[in-house]
């Protein structure tokens, strides 16, 4: 019986080993990435679909790629495009079972001609931190997104650059401009490369079988697995005292089997 219990422990433990690797980023060798597929998908700060200044990064380029992180809930992922992390809603996203190329858009820029000191802030506003200002003539800055934010002229439109811009007397300044006062950006160039779409034996994307489960899903999995674990580990591994103390009360029944009379023996002092 303690042999069987052993051996069933291996079994659970050697599941719970593959079952945690399959669905852990931890053991994933490559990123998982997911691919943008509508022209208005935020890449939100916070878990929460909300287009507030504060809560918006920028919209992220069609047909480009982000890197699974985490899930949030059942509408929204964690993910991280080049160096910012935040939220995506699902639904404008397709996981992908390859490794695409060019996963971010690249060599984007614009210029500012006309105006001397465009300020950059650290939200799409007027009234948000003054983050730094970008001089007359600037040419080659980078560019990561644009998202809709204040109002700034009547006469023009409310779109802002989410943009990075570098000089020798402010240093590396990363913020937003309001994209009016800008020229020449570089013109969009849709990503048009092939990705698989579907699990394929000859590639290791699928290392990663669901890593859109819910959370509450995962636990619930992991206490299923968890617990007969530790039942058949207490089981298999029962306390010597326990062991010690069934041998004393048999030593003791048996000694009192022996001291007793024998039913059919006739006591001595008996007439």
């Amino acid at each position: 019986m303690r042999k069987f219990l052993f051996i069933m422990l291996a079994f659970l433990f050697i599941f719970n080993f593959a079952y945690f690797c399959n669905f852990s980023p931890i053991c994933a060798s490559e990123p998982i990435y997911y691919r943008v597929i509508s022209d208005n998908t935020v890449l939100y700060k916070t878990p929460v679909a909300s287009e507030e200044n504060s809560n918006v990064y920028f919209t992220l380029p069609n047909t480009y790629f982000v890197i699974y992180n985490s899930t949030f809930d059942e509408t929204m992922i964690n993910v991280t495009y080049k160096e910012f992390t935040g939220y995506v809603l699902i639904d404008n996203l397709q996981r992908v079972y390859s490794t695409p190329e060019h996963p971010f858009e690249t060599n984007r820029t614009f210029s500012v001609q006309g105006i001397a000191n465009l300020v950059i802030r650290s939200e799409p506003n007027t009234t948000s931190d003054y983050l730094g200002t970008i001089p007359f003539n600037a040419v080659d800055i980078e560019y990561f997104g644009q998202i809709n934010g204040e109002q700034a002229n009547s006469d023009l439109s409310d779109l802002w650059y989410f943009c990075r811009y570098k000089s020798f007397e402010q240093g590396i300044i990363t913020g937003y401009v309001y994209a009016p006062l800008t020229q020449n950006l570089t013109p969009f160039s849709a990503n048009v490369e092939e990705v698989l779409t579907e699990p394929n034996q000859s590639t290791n994307a699928g290392v990663i079988i669901a890593p859109e489960l819910q959370t509450s899903t995962n636990i619930l999995l992991i206490l299923g697995l968890t617990i007969p674990a530790l039942i058949l580990l207490l089981l298999v591994f029962k306390p010597e005292k326990r062991k010690k103390k069934r041998e004393a009360s048999r030593q003791i029944t048996s000694l009192n089997r022996l001291a007793l009379p024998d039913k059919n023996d006739k006591n001595e002092f008996d007439f």
